[in-house]
């Protein structure tokens, strides 16, 4: 077979491609991938160009999307294998990690070179991200280094979660196996039989686990029976016993069937492992969880701190979710989980960011945990971990629109009386949970309609409607096509937001109007950026120090800048006053990857709270495109932008 070498992003695109048995759109891939429809189209011409040999092809069809034809799944499998492909620092640094987990002895830098074609100059680059991803999180392992040579720490246990952790990442769910390493470090016959053994000794001890801890178990497994036959086998006891018959009696039965297939001794330090391991992966029966039954499976401190965080929520931004029985146990499972001793999460299989721009409102919730999580666990949440968490707010947060009253709507349509009739039944049909239909009207009776109680007008003539200031105007086509019904979705989503705030505000042009303007500055640096805005407010004696100590805190674990263009900064510590500090740059700079030229920071005072969610609101899920303000330099460009008509 002869040689090309894919980038991880055209990886990434052709798993996708195989996975999905009906054509994907160019945008669907773009958001997946966290990339310009554009780039798509040109990494599928690339593709094409340089794979017709091997018999593999992206299939086009205008207006409907692309379809991966492989003649030979083999070729395909090849081609993602890792080992000839180092073109991204994430491959670079996997292969880093791998290398020293599997070496007895300290590793050649040169040789590191040589392997992955690169200059020292970009091999120290990818040891700094190594160390930040692979050395600083648990196990915490020691790295060495002298001069030319690196190494690993001689423990086992500590290597094994590393390779456990490599694996794991990027596991192919639609099939079996490592999405790019295949089957390059771990047998595929050991991986097979491990994985029917369990499944069947987990449903005989009626054992559920979340995918992930079943791949981790699997891995686990695999990786011991590697490292035991290479003479690397584990010398210390785990120091945290499991008392717990059944899962004891279901890991005894599993390994002493899989000693038998495998022809291999597992000892009772590595049975112990994996006691916990199953010990902290086993899931509760959700059908016997309800309020009258928490006490009997949730030790009293996990309820204390459920419950300490939902008093929070409210005392915060008066939101309540006491009352969601089935919010309140989801939340108690998921804390449950993060004080275990082992907890494993798994990716979305998208880029972070675009799932965090997705829930803006429920990552801010989730952030309010954090205080809490350090008493009750030792440690703030990480980024993945308030992931979850979001996700639990959001599906409470759904909840809570579901049961919301719904917008008192108008259409007004200038077509007969058949045509709005259909328009209507099309609404109704995609948005009945939403909207009360009040009336179907013609748009002339505009001018003698009472408005005053209709939070809703759609329409199909582009005139001016009303004045109310709490009825909103959305024009349409009479065929309602997607684009209209994902307009519509989005000014739902937007009106339910606005409950979550109060209109005795500040508004966002009284806010600008009345903030610290820093217009056109030139920097490079994110931190200097941050010191300038808090020091307007310290100046002022608005907030204390603390105040800039939180907001680097909060950057540190959950970055600001997670899109284009404009970042908002912000920290709940009380302000004497509300206000914001404004820095529009002369040039545009890297901020966790993304091209950022404007910078708002809120100062907010306690009576206030909520005003973070107007700022979401109407800066980040506004009817416009966020990237348009990349050329907006000064303070009128923004305030017309952000407030054109107001």
């Amino acid at each position: 077979m002869e040689k090309y070498v894919l980038s991880l992003r055209k990886r990434k695109l052709l798993d996708y491609l195989k996975n999905s048995k009906e054509y994907v759109t160019s945008s669907t891939l773009a958001e997946y991938l966290q990339v310009s429809a554009r780039t798509i189209r040109n990494d599928i011409n690339e593709i094409n160009e340089n794979l017709q040999s091997f018999g593999i092809q992206i299939l086009s069809k205008p207006s409907v999307g692309y379809l991966l034809f492989c003649e030979n799944e083999s070729s395909l499998k090849k081609l993602n294998q890792v080992s000839s492909n180092f073109l991204s620092r994430e491959d670079r640094i996997r292969h880093i990690a791998f290398t020293l987990c599997f070496s007895d002895i300290p590793v050649d830098l040169y040789d590191l070179e040589d392997e992955m074609f690169i200059s020292r100059t970009t091999l120290e680059n990818d040891l700094i991200a190594f160390r930040k991803k692979y050395v600083l999180p648990e196990p915490h392992i020691k790295f060495f280094r002298h001069k030319n040579r690196i190494s690993f720490e001689q423990e086992e246990r500590k290597r094994r979660i590393i390779l456990n952790l490599l694996f794991s990442e990027n596991w192919n769910y639609n099939d079996q196996g490592n999405l790019y390493y295949e089957y390059q470090y771990i047998d595929e016959t050991v991986i097979g039989i491990i994985t029917a053994e369990i499944r069947l000794c987990m449903q005989q001890y009626n054992i559920i686990m979340d995918d992930i801890n079943i791949v981790m178990i699997v891995l686990a497994i695999a990786i011991a029976y590697s490292r035991i036959k290479s003479g690397h086998s584990l010398t210390d006891e785990n120091p945290i016993p499991v008392n717990d018959n059944t899962i004891i009696h279901a890991v005894n039965d599993l390994l002493n069937i899989l000693e038998e297939k495998l022809d291999c001794n597992y000892s009772n330090l590595e049975r112990s492992d994996l006691y916990l391991h199953v010990y902290c992966s086993r899931l509760l029966d959700a059908s016997k969880l309800n309020f009258g039954t928490i006490d009997n499976y949730f030790n009293p401190s996990t309820i204390e701190f459920a419950n300490s965080y939902l008093r929070k929520i409210k005392d915060t931004y008066s939101i309540d979710f006491s009352d969601d029985e089935d919010f309140y146990i989801t939340l108690l499972q998921y804390l449950r989980y993060l004080t275990l001793p082992l907890h494993f999460l798994n990716s979305t299989g998208t880029h972070t960011d675009g799932t965090r721009s997705k829930m803006l409102i429920e990552y801010e919730i989730a952030f309010l945990i954090q205080d809490l999580a350090l008493q009750y666990t030792g440690n703030y949440l990480d980024y993945s971990e308030l992931m979850y968490l979001a996700f639990c707010i959001s599906g409470a947060m759904e909840a809570r629109y579901r049961n919301s009253p719904k917008l008192k709507t108008v259409i007004m349509c200038h077509m007969n009386l058949p045509a709005t009739w259909n328009l209507k039944q099309r609404i109704l049909n995609n948005f009945n949970d939403s909207i009360d239909l009040i009336a179907l009207l013609p748009v002339y009776m505009k001018d003698n309609y009472d408005f005053s109680k209709i939070d809703l007008v759609i329409t199909t003539a582009n005139k001016h409607i009303t004045s109310e200031s709490n009825c909103d105007t959305l024009l349409i086509s009479s065929f309602f096509p997607e684009k209209d019904q994902q307009d519509l979705r989005a000014l739902i989503f937007h009106k339910h937001l606005n409950r979550l705030y109060n209109s005795e505000l500040p508004s966002i042009r009284q806010l600008f109007e009345n903030a610290f303007w820093h217009e056109k500055i030139d920097t490079a640096e994110p931190f200097s950026i941050i010191e300038t805005l808090s020091m307007d407010f310290i100046s002022k004696e608005y907030v204390s120090y603390d105040y800039l100590h939180q907001v680097l805190r909060r950057e540190a674990i959950m970055t600001f800048a997670f899109q284009p263009s404009i970042v908002l900064l912000y920290s709940l510590v009380p302000s004497n006053q509300t206000c914001l500090s404004i820095a529009t740059l002369n040039h545009r700079i890297k901020w966790n990857s993304y091209k950022i030229r404007t910078v708002i920071m809120a100062a907010i005072a306690p009576e206030h709270t909520t005003l973070i969610f107007r700022l979401f609101n109407e800066l980040f899920y506004g009817p416009y495109n966020i990237n348009d303000t990349r050329f907006l330099k000064t303070k009128q460009e923004l305030i017309t932008f952000f407030t054109p008509d107001r």
